[in-house]
C-alpha cells in the first residue's frame, strides 16, 4: 500500500509511546500533562517510512483504563494493530481490552511487539512470548508476527520495520473513488488560519475548495487546505491522516465526533439497525433495552439496545440489535462499532451496521430478521428494491436513495433502470425518482376509484377537480399524480382538461326535470344580460334542489360562463363580441367608456369583461384603447 494505518494497543506503560518516536523521532505525547505524567491521555500521531517504499500513519492510543474511550476513538480507520506488551509485565487487562475491541472492529491484521526486552533476562522474554501467544489464541493476533524490541538500545526495531512493511502488503487497498468521509478525532484553532481538524480519511478522496458536510450538526464548510504529515498537498486520499483548514462554516459545532462527507452521501441518524456480537467468557449478558455507550466513528454515544427477537443476548452470542441512540450520529452500512456497559464501564461487544438509517421496528418480527439478514450479502439493485418497497406509495428521488443508502448515485442510477426494465419500480419522467411497481399499481386503482366514487355522489359534476382528488389519495406527490394521471389519460382509461379529471366513459346525463331546472338557470343568466349575476345570486334567485351541481355542470357545458366574480350566459359573451365587430367596422379601436355605452352596462361589470376578452384573445389593448385580437380577428375572417 502506498499509505497504511498503524494503531497501537496495549496496557498503560507498556512503552507504546516510547517505541513511536523511536521509530518515528516523534513524541506523540503533545500535552503538557502528558509530558508531565509520562501517561498517554490523548491520541498522539506520527509516521514513517516504510521500507521498500509506502508510508505509514501511527495512531497512539493512551492504555489507561480510564481513556479507553479516546482508545476507541483512535482505533477508527486503522488497517493494522500492533499490539505492545512489556516483557517486565506481560499480558495485563487492558492488553485484554484492546485485543477485544480491535477484533470488534474487525482489524484484520496485526503484529505483537514485546517490548522493554533490555529489562529482562533471554529466557525470561521467551517465556513472556510463550504467555502473549497463549492468551491471543483466536485472535487476529494468534498467527501474527511477533517481534522483540528495546526503545532503550534500538534492539529489532529493524526487524519491526520490516514485519511491519510485510504486514502492509497483505493489507487491501482503500475505496478512494467512492464519496469521501472521515471521521473527526480532534478540532483547534490557529492564529492567522482559522479552524482545523484532523481525522483519518476512511474513504474517497479530498481536494482544496471541496465543500464538506457535518453531520449530524448541519450544514457545510469549505476545504481551504489541507495538510498530510505536516506537508500541504492539493489532494488527499483514504487511508491517509489528515489535517483540514476549515472556512465558511455554517455550523461551530464541530468536535471529535463528526463526520466531515461529501454532500449528498451520508444523512444524520438516530437509530441503527446492527448484528451485535457479545465478547465470549464470564462476560456479562445484554438484556432488551438496556442502556450502553456505542462507539461509532470517533463518537461515544448513549444508547438503548432493543434486541429484536430476543430478551436477552449471551456472553459469546450474536443478535439482531436496533440501537436507538440518545443523540444523532452518522453511520455508513457494514461500519464496525463497540458498545461498552454504561457503569462500570466495561467492553462489552461489538458488530457492524446493516442498515444506518432504518425505521423503528416491532421485536419478534419474522419480517424485519428477514430483511436485515439480507441486506449483509444485498447488492445495490437489492438494497434499492427493497428502500423504495419500504418507501410504499411515494416517489422516491435518485438523490435521497443515494445518500440514505450511501451508495453513489450513478450505482443507483444504473439499479433503478435495470429494477424499471423488470418492471420492479415505475420511474417518473426523467427518471430522477422511481416508486415500487406494485405501490403504482395501487396508485392507479385508487385514481380509479375515486373518480367512481366521486361521479356516484356528484354525477352532475362533469369532472373531479385535481385538488380534490389529491386530497382523496392521502395527499399523494402532485409529481406522482401527474405522472399516473398522464399514463391513465395514455391507456384511454381517463380524461383531464382545465375542469379537472374524470372516468373517461363519465358524461353527464340529466334527467328532464334537470333539464328543465337547467333551462331556469340558464335563463335566468340570460336575463341579467350586461348586468350578471354573482354565483351566489344566480343560485339564490334560482333556489332549484341541486342548483349548485346544475350550476357546475352548465359551467363545464360553456352554457355559462364565469367572468371574476360574474356569471355571463354564453349568448351574452357572444353578444359583446358582436357589439365590438360592429363598431370596430366603422373605427379602428375603442375605449372602455364607449363599450360601456355600447352596452348600456357600468364600469363595474364591462372593466372585467373585457379583462375577459383580452385573456381569451378576441381583444388587445394598448394603453386605454383596445383593438380586436388575434381570436376575434380570426373570427371575422
Amino acid at each position: 500500500m502506498e499509505h497504511i494505518i498503524i494503531g497501537t494497543a496495549g496496557h498503560v506503560d507498556h512503552g507504546k509511546t516510547a517505541l513511536i518516536e523511536r521509530l518515528t523521532g516523534i513524541n506523540t505525547d503533545r500535552l503538557r500533562e502528558e509530558q508531565e505524567r509520562g501517561l498517554s491521555i490523548d491520541l498522539g500521531f506520527a509516521y514513517f517510512d516504510l521500507p521498500g517504499g509506502g508510508r505509514a500513519s501511527i495512531v497512539d492510543v493512551p492504555g489507561h483504563e480510564r481513556f479507553i474511550k479516546n482508545m476507541l476513538a483512535g482505533a477508527t480507520g486503522m488497517d493494522l494493530v500492533m499490539l505492545v506488551v512489556a516483557a517486565d509485565e506481560g499480558v495485563m487487562p487492558q492488553t485484554r481490552e484492546h485485543v477485544d475491541i480491535v477484533t470488534m472492529l474487525g482489524v484484520e491484521k496485526g503484529l505483537v511487539v514485546i517490548s522493554k526486552v533490555d529489562l529482562v533476562e533471554p529466557e525470561w522474554r521467551e517465556m513472556v512470548g510463550e504467555e502473549v501467544r497463549e492468551a491471543l489464541a483466536g485472535t487476529i493476533f494468534a498467527q501474527a508476527p511477533m517481534v522483540f524490541v528495546s526503545s532503550v538500545t534500538g534492539e529489532g526495531l529493524e526487524d519491526l520495520k520490516e514485519a511491519i512493511a510485510h504486514v502492509a502488503r497483505e493489507v487491501p487497498s482503500r475505496d478512494t473513488r467512492g464519496p469521501a468521509r472521515l471521521n473527526v478525532d480532534r478540532v483547534f484553532t490557529m492564529r492567522g488560519f482559522g479552524t482545523v481538524v484532523t481525522g483519518t480519511l476512511v474513504r474517497g478522496a479530498l481536494h482544496a475548495d471541496d465543500t464538506l458536510e457535518m453531520l449530524p450538526v448541519g450544514g457545510t464548510a469549505r476545504l481551504r487546505a489541507l495538510e498530510v504529515h505536516g506537508a500541504k498537498v492539493e489532494a488527499a486520499y483514504a487511508a491517509q491522516r489528515v489535517a483540514l483548514n476549515l472556512s465558511r462554516l455554517e455550523s461551530e459545532k464541530l468536535e471529535r465526533g463528526v463526520v466531515l462527507a461529501a454532500p449528498g452521501s451520508m444523512q444524520p441518524t438516530s437509530m441503527l439497525d446492527v448484528e451485535l456480537s457479545m465478547l465470549p467468557g464470564p462476560g456479562i449478558a445484554l438484556e432488551n433495552r438496556d442502556r450502553v455507550r456505542v462507539h461509532v466513528g470517533t463518537a461515544e454515544i448513549m444508547a438503548r439496545a432493543y434486541v429484536l427477537a430476543a430478551d436477552a443476548i449471551a456472553p459469546g452470542e450474536s443478535a439482531l440489535v436496533q440501537l436507538r441512540l440518545e443523540r444523532p450520529t452518522a453511520a455508513s452500512r457494514g461500519e464496525r462499532f463497540v458498545i461498552r456497559r454504561y457503569s462500570p464501564m466495561l467492553t462489552i461487544g461489538g458488530g457492524v451496521v446493516l442498515d444506518p438509517n432504518p425505521r423503528r421496528h416491532r421485536r419478534y418480527d419474522p419480517q424485519v430478521a428477514a430483511a436485515l439478514r439480507g441486506v449483509q450479502a444485498a447488492t445495490p439493485g437489492e438494497l434499492v428494491a427493497r428502500a423504495v418497497d419500504a418507501a410504499g406509495v411515494a416517489l422516491v428521488p435518485l438523490q435521497d436513495l443515494a445518500r440514505s443508502l450511501q451508495l453513489e448515485q450513478p450505482a443507483v442510477a444504473a439499479a433503478m433502470r435495470e429494477l424499471a426494465a423488470e418492471r420492479q419500480v415505475h420511474l417518473v419522467p426523467g427518471g430522477e425518482a422511481c416508486i415500487g411497481r406494485a405501490h403504482y399499481e395501487t396508485l392507479l386503482s385508487d385514481v380509479r376509484s375515486a373518480l367512481t366514487q366521486y361521479h356516484q355522489e356528484h354525477p352532475l359534476q362533469p369532472a373531479m377537480p385535481k385538488n380534490r382528488l389529491q386530497s382523496a389519495l392521502a395527499g399523494v406527490d402532485s409529481v406522482l399524480l401527474d405522472a399516473a394521471l398522464g399514463d391513465l389519460v395514455a391507456a384511454g382509461q381517463i380524461a383531464a382538461d382545465s375542469t379537472g379529471v374524470r372516468l373517461a366513459d363519465h358524461a353527464v346525463r340529466l334527467s328532464e326535470q334537470q333539464q328543465r331546472a337547467l333551462g331556469s338557470l340558464t335563463s335566468r343568466a340570460l336575463e341579467a344580460g350586461f348586468a350578471a349575476l354573482t354565483r351566489e345570486g344566480l343560485l339564490s334567485a334560482v333556489k332549484t334542489p341541486g342548483a349548485p351541481d346544475l350550476l357546475a355542470a352548465a359551467l363545464a357545458q360553456g352554457l355559462l360562463i364565469p367572468v371574476g366574480d360574474s356569471i355571463y350566459h354564453a349568448a351574452t359573451i357572444r353578444r359583446a363580441q358582436d357589439l365590438i365587430r360592429e363598431h370596430l367596422a366603422r373605427q379602428e379601436s375603442f375605449t372602455v367608456s364607449e363599450f360601456r355605452d355600447w352596452t348600456g352596462s357600468t364600469r363595474k361589470y364591462v372593466v372585467p369583461l373585457l379583462e375577459h376578452l383580452d385573456r381569451i384573445g378576441f381583444t388587445q389593448r394598448s394603453g386605454d384603447y383596445r383593438r380586436l385580437g388575434p381570436a376575434g380577428r380570426n373570427e371575422a375572417g
